[in-house]
């Protein structure tokens, strides 16, 4: 054989045993639906909930490595607090806190979507509005 045919079937021979030697790119998980309160509307301006109320949080995710995914929940402005379930599942409830000082003020909830590979999203329920009881 030729010393450039050769030369050139090592490299070739070598690429593909290290084609095995790399992982595989993660992919990012991502949310199909969510996060929102449960059979919410789609209203322009938000959701307006009285205080109290429980509510069941919906979110859908979907990880195309089948990577384990984990969830931390949280709530923004922190005061005044509602109350989860549970921040580390997909669907907890969450309780509707006291209103704001300034009832025009909305209330976020946030959750962290984490597939254990360095894949972290982020989602954002819409605007929440607390009616006082």
């Amino acid at each position: 054989m030729p010393r450039s045919r050769s030369f050139l079937f090592v490299l070739l021979a070598l690429g593909g045993l290290g084609a095995g030697c790399y992982p595989t790119p993660n992919h990012m998980p991502v949310i199909l639906k969510g996060p929102r309160p449960l059979g919410s509307p789609s209203t322009p301006g938000g959701l307006k909930f009285e205080e109290g109320t429980e509510i069941q949080l919906q979110l859908e995710v979907k990880d195309q490595d089948n990577d384990e995914v984990f969830f931390r929940w949280s709530q923004v402005p922190a005061e005044p607090a509602g109350a989860f379930s549970s921040t580390t599942v997909a669907t907890p409830t969450w309780t509707v806190p006291s209103p704001p000082e300034d009832p025009n003020t909305p209330i976020y909830l946030y959750v962290e979507v984490e597939d254990g590979n360095d894949g972290i999203l982020i989602g954002q329920s819409p605007a929440i509005f607390v009616i006082p009881k």
